[in-house]
């Protein structure tokens, strides 16, 4: 929309996000947060949470309903589950065992947020350590859930940046579904590696060339079909 972030305000919000998610898991299982998001400011926080935390976000993917939608949060061992308002009717009716879900439109979680403590990681990561959980798109079978490593965003980053010179005055169009390893890593990992603006949002023929002017986008990325 109109709202813009500064990128220490972006971090800043991330790191609250952070400790509210590493205070409410339970440390005896794989800290992995489920992200049922639209592409949008609350998706980017919750990928920057997620590495400045340490844990594991899973990108669950947003076509998916009923038990295929509740075998891929389960099966990627989520303990917690963000959802926005446009994905939360979703989950009406199912049973997700052993997980929380955290409405992130919601008030409540806005209050959590704002008094978060400092944060302090579940970990200390290393490149080869789980970034992101990305599953396979399920033409052959069930979707698979894939780790996505933290040197992954950094080296596809940085490649794509050098290839297309991307730098801190363009303007990054993403797209592409946030749950999707196209939209990660020739998405968001371009912007994050060339400290370029992002504007997260959901694909649309009809608004496309509108976003793009209004935006003054430089850079977008898709896979057509």
């Amino acid at each position: 929309g109109d709202r813009s972030w500064t990128w220490r305000e972006h971090l800043a919000e991330a790191a609250a996000e952070a400790s509210v998610l590493i205070g409410l898991a339970d440390p005896d299982r794989p800290i992995h947060v489920g992200a049922l998001l639209t592409n949008s400011p609350a998706y980017a926080r919750s990928m920057a949470a997620a590495a400045l935390g340490g844990y594991v976000l899973c990108g669950i993917n947003t076509t998916r309903r009923g038990d295929g939608l509740v075998s891929d949060v389960v099966r990627s061992d989520c303990q917690l589950l963000l959802v926005d308002s446009d994905h939360a009717p979703l989950l009406d009716g199912l049973d997700l065992p052993g997980v929380t879900v955290l409405d992130v439109d919601g008030p409540g979680y806005a209050r959590a947020v704002g008094a978060a403590p400092p944060l302090t990681p579940h970990r200390e990561v290393t490149g080869t350590d789980p970034f992101m959980m990305i599953f396979t798109s399920g033409t052959s079978g069930n979707p698979k859930a894939v780790p996505f490593a933290h040197a992954m965003s950094v080296m596809c980053g940085l490649s794509l940046a050098a290839q297309l010179d991307i730098t801190a005055d363009d303007v990054c169009y993403l797209s592409m579904p946030l749950f999707h390893s196209n939209g990660v890593a020739a998405g968001w990992s371009v912007a994050i590696a060339a400290g370029a603006t992002m504007v997260p949002v959901k694909f649309s023929v009809s608004r496309f060339l509108t976003d793009i002017r209004r935006y003054g986008a430089t850079f977008a990325n898709y896979v057509g079909k």
